[in-house]
Formats: structure tokens, sequence, C-alpha cells
């Protein structure tokens, strides 16, 4: 089932399956990768409660033992509408007997879109409703078309920061998805800018951003069309793309995924937040289409 929110300036669509977003349309636009199969079928799906991997697929939250995939359980757990506006609408998701399997705590989860102008925020709204802390990151997985416009390539385009970076990047094994904490790449050389290549991706995944400085990037291409997503909630931030496709993805992240200096304890994990019995965390971060 699909879910329309418009601005006078541009329209979102969103799918119930995942509460993720499904298009971004702005000037006969679309913004956000459609999917494919061959490549990459996701469009935009929320990482909840881990975002990467755990090794093996397995872990233990506070003694209990968690098995979850890639990015957990949310994103394959069913959502419903909590309530929708013009311009606005929220998915809820709450834990049930087949997430517990997975990650055994109870838990709400309400996702709310917004759409002011040409700027989707999109919010994580966490409440833990059992009697029991549990451990906890989220993100988002936004993946963008690029290019936006015919008569560009991929390599036309670059993700500009809104400030110079000084700090070399991570990397996830590309079957594994574990990170050598230990071995950190240089792609700015103190700049604010990364030409978009193919070499960057393909076998050698994401680059990984954590405890980055800056809260804006952006993903512009040479006639001046792109995105500007903003995260100071967020940690940190991903940039990853397929070997010869047509897509960037640009994430916030709460934490990373598993580290080669981790155990399989959760809470002892990077960026790993813990909410308590009753409480409410929150987490926001924007899209604008340029």
């Amino acid at each position: 089932m699909k879910f329309e929110i418009k601005s006078r300036e541009a329209t979102v669509i969103l799918g119930l399956e995942g509460a993720m977003l499904n298009s971004l349309k702005k000037d006969g636009i679309e913004y956000l990768w459609q999917g494919d199969p061959a490549v990459w079928a996701g469009q935009a799906p929320v990482c909840f409660p881990i975002v990467g991997v755990l090794p093996e697929h397995k872990g233990y939250a506070f003694g209990k033992e968690c098995n979850m995939k890639r990015h957990g359980v949310a994103r394959i757990s069913p959502f419903e509408v909590f309530e929708q506006f013009d311009n606005s609408i929220t998915f809820i998701q709450k834990s049930s007997d087949e997430t517990k399997k997975a990650f055994p705590f109870d838990y709400e989860l309400k996702i709310k879109y917004t759409i002011i102008g040409s700027t989707v925020t999109t919010e994580y709204i966490i409440t833990n409703t059992g009697s029991e802390k549990f451990p906890f990151a989220i993100g988002g997985h936004p993946a963008f078309n690029c290019p936006l416009t015919s008569g560009e390539s991929f390599d036309d385009y670059k993700v500009v920061f809104d400030k110079k970076m000084t700090k070399k990047y991570l990397r996830p094994n590309h079957r594994t998805g574990i990170i050598d904490i230990n071995e950190r790449f240089d792609c700015l050389e103190n700049s604010d800018e990364i030409q978009m290549d193919y070499s960057l991706f393909g076998e050698k995944d994401s680059m990984i951003f954590d405890d980055i400085e800056s809260k804006c990037a952006t993903l512009i291409g040479k006639a001046g069309r792109g995105v500007k997503i903003e995260y100071q909630d967020m940690a940190n931030l991903l940039i990853w793309s397929a070997y010869d496709s047509d897509f960037v993805a640009l994430e916030p992240w709460t934490g990373i995924s598993n580290c080669s200096d981790e155990t399989d304890i959760i809470e002892d994990k990077r960026g790993i937040n813990i909410l308590f019995p009753n409480e409410t965390a929150s987490f926001k971060f924007k899209i604008t289409m340029i």
C-alpha cells in the first residue's frame, strides 16, 4: 500500500512495507533510486535495532541472545499507519512474537515523514514498552538517483561536505560486513568534497565517516541538481554505491557495523544507545531536493 504527502514544490510517496520512502519528486524529476533486483532492490530501508551486521548474525543484549540479519528487524516486520496529514505521515511498528525471536525486547518504533517545501524530514521515535532496558542503534539508508538528469554520468557528481574533512574513513569487509578498526582510508586529503567514481565502491563497499564533524553533505551534479542531507542527530555518515549502478546512498546512522575489536555484546558496541523502560528517544535527519 502506498501513501502520498506533498508540498507546493514536491511530492513524496511512501510504502507501508518497511515504512520507507518510495519516491521523491520535484520538477518532474525522480530523486530516489527505484530499486533494481539485479543491483540492489532496496530504496531507503530503516536500520533498527542494529545498523550493519553482528558477527555471524548473532549477539547478546544484556545477556539475552539476539539473532539478527543485516540492519535488524524493523525493515522486515509489519508497520501500520499511526496518523496522516497532507504533508506528513507517521508509521508505527510494535514488537511482536516474531521480532522477539530475533530481538527479545518490547519496543514501539514510530517513523514520521514531513515535507515542507523541498525538504523531507525523517524522525525515528523509539519507546521502550517493556520492563527491561535494551540497547539499540538506528539509521536511514536512502539511495538517490545518480545521475538525475540526461546528459550526465555518475562521475559528473560529487559529495560536498559543509566543512573540510581531516579524519580518515573506515570500510566494512565486503563479504562479512565487519569493520577492521585498524585500517583507515583517505580520499579527501583535507578537502570538503569527494568526486564520485565507481572505483570507490564495488568490492570496496561503503565509506564510513565515524564521529563525523560535518553535519551536512550534498550530492550534486554538473547540472546543479542533487540532494542535501542534514544529520545533526546522527554521529556517522556512510556513502555507498554498487559498481556500475546509477545510485549513491547517503546513510546517517547513530552507530556503525560491528568492529574488529568488539565482542558479540551489543551494548558494548560503538554508538549504542541504552533505552530504559518507559523511556523514549528520537532522532531526525533531513533530505532536501535541489
